[in-house]
């Protein structure tokens, strides 16, 4: 009983006692049969969490353990069933047991750490098991530290969409722009799917802590952001902001190049990349004919209200004229 005792305090499994060991040298295995120890009767329903003091049946079960030196440990653990009046008859919860699947707690997360670091065909090469084994062992994983973790605060989420292909077009993704990371995967692009995320993954005090949202300038995305959170700050993001900025630039260019006439429609033909193109990316003979274009304006613009790009970004939107409206009121009032 030395020996047993010895194995116990090895295993390190509370409440539960070694009264059986077996060594197989050539084939590198080591066998611990265990059962609980003497005053540990509170079995625990794994359907619903109701405590019971009495066993209907008893079963055992095989499951890999983390390996000893040179040894591939396996544990025999003796589990109880119980007699529940809601869920039937149902085996007791254990606590190094955390899934059906025959590998303890601690193997799996030593598995899990092991995919944070390298693929899963090098982590199922190293603890010899298939891929997918290895790729559910880390799914179960990532479920319990999602579950147990603090999640931080929501302030400034992020919209988007990714397409896919004809079959599934689109998946919307929800996101925490201050961790980077990804809180929800939902079908399609409606506002649908934007206002399940708001109703079923976030209460009323974690929507009133959102300041800021940044989407692109998809109406269904603004719609739900409005009924949900309408204190939030809508912004749109720079991609888009630009998109429709370049598209006005060439209707300016298109009219300015027929309104001219003679030598100054050719000074204005061909100048398409020589206005999107940044100021400080500019050669000097570059620099040169833009300044002998802008010398064409009529007038010098005004502005009406907040422009989304920056000037150091998009100078030329704030020297052509004639610059009207983009998408509503987004991006700038005519001049």
């Amino acid at each position: 009983m030395r020996g047993e005792s010895d194995w116990t305090k090895a295993l390190g499994w509370p409440g539960y006692r070694v009264y059986r060991h077996e060594i197989n040298e050539q084939a590198k295995t080591l066998k611990l049969w265990v059962r609980r120890k003497r005053g540990n009767r509170k079995l625990v329903c794994s359907g619903c969490g109701r405590q019971f003091a009495e066993a209907c049946d008893c079963c055992q079960r095989e499951v890999r353990d983390l390996p000893c030196f040179q040894y591939r440990t396996t544990v025999v653990i003796e589990l109880y069933r119980v007699r529940c009046p809601d869920c039937g008859v149902k085996t007791e919860k254990v606590e190094q047991l955390p899934s059906k699947a025959p590998f303890s707690k601690r193997f799996e997360e030593a598995v899990g750490q092991a995919c944070e670091n390298a693929a899963a065909r090098r982590v199922a090469k190293q603890f010899k098991l298939a891929e997918s084994t290895v790729r559910a062992i880390n799914l179960r994983y990532l479920q319990r530290w999602e579950d147990t973790r603090r999640k931080p605060a929501l302030r400034q989420m992020g919209v988007d969409e990714i397409y896919l292909g004809k079959v599934q077009k689109f998946v919307t993704v929800t996101s925490n722009l201050e961790t980077s990371e990804p809180l929800r995967f939902g079908r399609e692009r409606k506002k649908e799917t934007l206002d399940e995320f708001f109703a079923t993954q976030l209460s009323r005090f974690q929507r009133g802590r959102i300041q800021a949202a940044c989407v692109d300038m998809w109406d269904p995305f603004r719609l739900s952001l409005e009924q949900w959170v309408p204190k939030c700050r809508i912004v749109y993001d720079k991609f888009h902001i630009l998109q429709h900025a370049n598209h006005a630039v060439d209707e300016v260019r298109r009219a300015e190049f027929f309104r001219k006439g003679g030598s100054a429609r050719e000074l204005v033909k061909g100048k398409h990349w020589l206005l999107r193109t940044r100021w400080v990316n500019l050669t000097t003979n570059k620099r040169r004919q833009l300044n002998e274009l802008f010398a064409l304006n009529r007038r010098r613009p005004r502005r009406r209200g907040p422009i989304a790009p920056s000037d150091r970004d998009c100078p030329v939107l704030l020297t052509l004229p004639n610059l009207a409206k983009v998408q509503g009121n987004y991006l700038v009032a005519p001049a």
